[in-house]
């Protein structure tokens, strides 16, 4: 008597999502890059923000649904110290380290993916020719000059293809991908903040126009036709006493573009506003909602969120997630708030809700989602 051979990568969506769900935080993001049906499924399923706690050599993960246990990882030989994380996707974070070396770092099982060193990048550019060698150019150069640049990082979990993004200092605008023989230097482009999807690289300008960049081909084109944002500069007249911040970039789940602008206003409070442009008339226009969705400021994306607030985290829909530096710096934050470093912004009611204060002693404190790649 045969037995038929159940083959798992073909069981039906609903019944592979509702496994997927059941799964602890690892077998979850184990079980999601066993085929590409089963990947598939998983980017359908409840997502929502972690924070991740960088320690000297190694990071504590806080998941808010399970928010009394926390997952602990090693990461030898990597000192969170003299490092700086750039940006992150699904499991993986962007990494810069003293040495101005890059490389990809999952936070669950601390493996590491080298990316092609930043020295091609740099002593290409006529800023620095005439260096005496990359050295000299290190001793110059820390990691607080990486806090002034931006960077995105998309990655497919399954398969490892990744793309890059990063500006330095707003004038220099590199690229790369896998595959690529080098980093592209994007000459002529000055980025204050980028967004990654579906193979496009939005920029915002320093001039305050958005760039589209198709990074299908061997070599990113700006897209011209069908950009509707390309020749609307992006203005807002602040009112008096109140401050802005900083500006980022953000793609919805539906393709649209959001600016995020943080701000400090009368009484020392702190704020977010969003604003959409209006295809029609060319305007952009504040808005006081993300369609039911979420963000994590600087992250360059929506994502869904959930129906409800997750244990008192204030995490749900038409909210936004950020970090304590995210927002002007102020007396009253300082002293209050320091040791949090991580809260959640209510758009609906223009407050916010600090997340649980941590005991144990960290270098810093932010947000991830794990398993999200944007695309």
């Amino acid at each position: 008597m045969s037995r038929n051979r159940c083959d798992w990568s073909k069981l039906c969506p609903d019944v592979c999502g509702s496994i997927l769900e059941r799964l602890s935080a690892k077998d979850f993001h184990r079980a999601r890059t066993v085929c590409s049906n089963w990947y598939s499924v998983s980017r359908t399923c409840k997502l929502y923000p972690w924070r991740i706690q960088f320690n000297e050599c190694s990071t504590s993960l806080f998941d808010p649904v399970e928010d009394k246990k926390i997952h602990e990882t090693e990461h030898p030989g990597i000192e969170f110290s003299k490092s700086y994380v750039m940006a992150s996707c699904s499991n993986w974070l962007l990494v810069v380290d003293f040495l101005v070396d890059l490389y990809l770092l999952n936070v669950f099982t601390s493996e590491r993916i080298s990316v092609p060193s930043m020295e091609s990048m740099f002593l290409g550019q006529a800023r620095f020719q005439g260096e005496d060698d990359w050295e000299q150019f290190i001793k110059r150069t820390n990691i607080a000059s990486f806090r002034k640049s931006t960077a995105c990082l998309w990655i497919n979990e399954r398969t490892r293809d990744y793309v890059i993004a990063w500006s330095y200092k707003e004038h220099y605008l590199f690229t790369y991908k896998i595959g690529d023989d080098s980093w592209c230097n994007l000459e002529g482009t000055q980025c204050k903040s980028m967004a990654y999807k579906n193979n496009k690289l939005y920029v915002y300008t320093s001039d305050h126009y958005i760039k589209t960049l198709d990074l299908s081909k061997n070599s990113p084109n700006e897209i011209v036709e069908g950009n509707p944002y390309r020749s609307h500069r992006f203005h807002f007249v602040s009112k008096p006493k109140e401050y802005i911040w900083k500006k980022r970039i953000a793609i919805t789940s539906s393709g649209e573009v959001l600016i995020v602008v943080s701000l400090k206003g009368l009484a020392e409070k702190r704020y977010f506003y969003v604003f959409k442009m209006n295809v029609g008339s060319g305007n952009w226009e504040r808005v006081d909602s993300l369609g039911g969705e979420m963000l994590i400021f600087g992250h360059g994306h929506t994502i869904r969120a959930p129906i409800k607030e997750i244990n008192g985290e204030g995490i749900k829909g038409d909210s936004i997630c950020f970090d304590d530096d995210d927002l002007m710096p102020g007396s009253d934050y300082l002293s209050a708030y320091r040791k949090i470093n991580c809260g959640v912004f209510d758009l609906a009611t223009s407050t916010i809700t600090w997340s649980k204060t941590l005991d144990a002693p960290f270098l810093k404190s932010s947000w991830f989602v794990p398993g999200y790649d944007q695309s």
